[in-house]
């Protein structure tokens, strides 16, 4: 397709996800459902530029006012400075997208360098709200805080989990190199593997056979922390669509039960599918309505899974669109749901029972301080050693006291907190 033809369509999807409040991955799949003729090329740029746009946001704007203030908005103008200022395309090369911008307009865009924004505001230079910039920086300092924003701004990759009941990640690696596909082990998880390229790898025989799972590391990692044995019954009390879900029953080698639950009907639904797909059959899904408990397993658990709802301020690199709709208020009514939450299913742990609180946030609100809160009113719990558990997987350097802290700049995972409790009596 024509580079002018390809501006277009983003100036069009750019458009739409400026007035569709959806999460910015579902538009741009709706879009490219309805136009088909797009090849995977043509999807893989538009995406690429779309997403860079949302990433750099804040920036884009800053250099669209210096020149014209009334368009910082405007798709036309994020588009080109886009194009000028992060993929440092030529002023030439811009002018051939058939924009409606003027031959000068494009000129003193182009002209313009980063110190003539007066970059000392680092969510200015690192497109970040300021609130979230300084609640960082309040947690780790200024200048780890900058390398963690640099981090959420790259794309993330493509990482999948073997499905261990079906195959080694040895013998799967190997069939996705047959296939063609250049991937690696990954580093900490030991199920894991990198794809080098974003492709589709839903219409693979291997996935449709239930060999693997698109899952990040870190998330990886946080199934591993909670360490579940064959013969234990779990309760993963917000399975959502159970990436988690189907981790831990591979770990439990398809033995043992796990409770999966959640108050939304069409996640469970998929998480039905996709166990059987994995040939998984020792999970028990089940609706739950809000705040409902189920009170015929209180005490009756042997490990707890609360993946808590959060800001997501973790996985801001997989969904940048994020970052300009999340509030300081957002994040104070996620953490009384996320209080209560964890107050509430903490009652189905037996004695001796362990349960591990995660979340996929950056802060501290919606991590440490939840869970000293819950210490605070529950003198029956207290804090365990995770690096006593994660050394089974050699992964005992990741722990600090009873949690892992994952940050991309670290890691190279999402950002998540786990920490690691037990019932004492």
């Amino acid at each position: 397709m024509r580079s002018s033809s390809l501006a277009g369509h983003a100036l069009e999807l750019i458009e739409i996800l400026q007035r569709d409040q959806r999460p910015a991955d579902h538009i741009i799949d709706a879009f490219f459902r309805q136009r088909r003729y797009l090849g995977s090329h043509d999807r893989r740029e538009l995406a690429e530029s779309v997403y860079g746009i949302l990433r750099h946001l804040r920036l884009l704007q800053a250099f669209v006012a210096k020149v014209k203030p009334d368009a910082v908005s405007h798709p036309a103008w994020l588009f080109a400075a886009y194009k000028l200022h992060i993929e440092k395309v030529s002023p030439e090369t811009v002018q051939t997208y058939s924009l409606p911008l003027l031959p000068t307009e494009i000129s003193d865009l182009a002209t313009l360098n980063f110190t003539d924004l007066g970059l000392h505001n680092l969510g200015l230079r690192t497109s970040f709200p300021d609130w979230l910039v300084a609640a960082l920086q309040r947690q780790l300092g200024e200048s780890e805080t900058e390398r963690l924003l640099e981090a959420l701004n790259q794309p993330p990759p493509l990482t999948i989990r073997v499905n261990i009941l079906k195959a080694t990640r040895e013998t799967c690696l190997a069939k996705l190199q047959e296939r063609g596909y250049e991937c690696t082990p990954t580093k900490f998880s030991p199920d894991g593997i990198h794809l080098a390229k974003r492709t589709n790898l839903f219409s693979l025989d291997l996935f449709r056979e239930g060999w693997f799972e698109l899952q990040d590391e870190g998330s990886q990692i946080v199934s591993l922390l909670l360490d579940p044995k064959p013969n234990w019954r779990v309760a993963d009390v917000c399975a959502g669509g159970g990436g988690k879900t189907l981790h831990l029953a591979a770990l439990m080698k398809n033995r043992g039960e796990i409770f999966a639950f959640d108050v939304v009907s069409p996640r469970l639904e998929n998480l039905r599918k996709r166990a059987r797909r994995c040939g998984i059959h020792n999970i028990r899904v089940q609706l739950l309505q809000p705040d409902e408990v189920p009170a015929n397993l209180l005490g009756q658990m042997d490990a707890i899974l609360i993946d808590a709802p959060c800001s997501g301020t973790g996985v801001f690199r997989r969904n940048p669109d994020a970052k300009w709709k999340t509030t300081p208020e957002m994040v104070r009514e996620m953490t009384a749901k996320q209080k209560q939450i964890i107050n509430q299913y903490a009652a189905l742990l037996k004695p001796g029972g362990r349960l591990v609180y995660a979340t996929c946030s950056l802060l501290a609100e919606e991590n440490e301080e939840v869970v000293q809160a819950f210490l605070a009113e529950h003198t029956n719990f207290r804090a365990a050693d995770a690096a006593a558990i994660l050394q089974r997987y050699q992964l005992a350097h990741l722990a600090d006291g009873s949690a892992i802290h994952l940050f991309p700049h670290r890691y190279g995972t999402d950002g998540f907190f786990a920490t690691v409790l037990e019932r004492t009596s």
